[in-house]
């Protein structure tokens, strides 16, 4: 069973980001360097390369895309359970009407969470809007934020005598 992993104030998770689309890899990066606690550490557009990014890397969390050619998401989430049980790893699809399917599928592989590529934004300033609200929350529910809490000044001086 995975854990919830501690980060300090200021800590980032670390993501590495895998899709065969550029726009759609785009797309995620900009949405998720607009949420301070997380960082793009790197990208991977295919399952091949991302087994090599993860051992070089060494994210947090993966956000993984299901359709890719060559080594697909499914096959790439199989080999990353293998190789690192504990790492954390959100599949992403255009969930379609095999959506449910794919979703139970990469559930029972190990993914951790699945979420949708795109809401249909008419824009990419809208897409990204859109998987900043979705995706980030679904990536930093793993983790747990530590804050700088705010010592009051102790006081020294003692209560005052009843008479």
């Amino acid at each position: 069973m995975r854990t919830s992993s501690v980060f300090e104030a200021g800590d980032r998770v670390r993501v590495l980001v895998v899709d065969d689309s550029v726009v759609v890899r785009r797309a995620i990066t900009l949405a998720l360097e607009g949420d301070p606690q997380l960082e793009v550490v790197g990208i991977a557009s295919s399952g091949e390369l991302a087994l090599q990014k993860v051992d070089q890397l060494n994210p947090d969390v993966v956000t993984l895309d299901v359709e890719m050619p060559g080594m697909n998401g499914l096959e790439t989430l199989t080999e990353l359970r293998k190789r690192r049980p504990s790492l954390r790893i959100v599949m992403l699809s255009n969930f379609t009407q095999g959506g449910a399917e794919v979703t139970m599928e990469a559930l029972s592989r190990g993914a951790d969470d699945c979420a949708p590529k795109s809401n249909g934004g008419s824009s990419i300033e809208e897409s990204v809007a859109l998987l900043r609200a979705h995706l980030c929350p679904k990536l930093k529910q793993f983790f747990r934020f530590k804050t700088k809490a705010t010592q009051l000044p102790s006081t020294t001086s003692a209560s005052p005598q009843l008479a």
